[in-house]
């Protein structure tokens, strides 16, 4: 099964220049659904797609497995504006 813990390590482990990830498991510890936030400069001048395919592209074996999986990806600047 697929934990918080281990999605925020993967992450951690493969996404360059990280700052901050927080990852909420939506389905009570069920393991299929996620709510997951990244913060890296990583993607400076990336849109939304292509964060978000950088995020999926770590996370492909898992999301096979996981039913519904939400992905914010924010450089540390756009982070330091929505978060006070």
């Amino acid at each position: 099964m697929i934990t918080e813990e281990y999605l925020r390590e993967k992450i951690n482990a493969n996404v360059p220049d990280i700052y901050h990830v927080i990852v909420t498991d939506l389905s009570y510890g069920c393991g299929q659904s996620f709510d997951v936030v990244v913060v890296s400069n990583t993607f400076s001048g990336k849109n939304k797609i292509q964060r978000s395919r950088l995020v999926n592209g770590i996370l492909k074996e898992e999301l096979t497995e996981i039913h519904a999986f939400s992905c914010k990806c924010y450089t540390e600047e756009e982070w330091s504006k929505i978060v006070i």
